[in-house]
């Protein structure tokens, strides 16, 4: 599968990842891991088990993406200065949901749908 990755930064415009069972399952239990922390309650739990589980997030959201794009530590580190987290969540997500099966014109398709519906204000009554 050819993943688009230009929001890294790179020089590379796209990476080609072969969805091995391995990658698969890798990309599955970075999924069961985020939707574990989606449980946290980040105003009223204790504030390091909060924070604990927000770098174990990004922690397992960075190795995933190392492991499947093989990228050098030059590379991580550049992204790592260099690519803002909202960024790198929304990319994550992305790389994710190809893995589930959309394609890059879903995707384009639903993050479209989703900025104008929250530059809608008839849509938040």
């Amino acid at each position: 599968m050819k993943i688009n990755i230009t929001k890294l930064g790179l020089r590379k415009k796209s990476a080609e990842v072969k969805t091995t069972v391995g990658v698969v399952e890798k990309a599955q239990n970075l999924q069961i891991q985020l939707l574990k922390s989606d449980a946290v309650d980040f105003t009223n739990d204790d504030p390091l088990a909060v924070l604990e589980t927000q770098k174990k997030m990004v922690q397992g959201l960075l190795q995933f993406m190392i492991d499947i794009f093989k990228l050098s530590d030059k590379e991580v580190e550049k992204i790592k200065s260099t690519l803002d987290f909202t960024d790198f969540q929304n990319f994550m997500a992305y790389v994710l949901f190809r893995f589930q099966g959309m394609s890059d014109e879903d995707w384009e398709t639903v993050t479209k749908q989703q900025t104008e519906e929250s530059a809608d204000p008839k849509e938040s009554n």
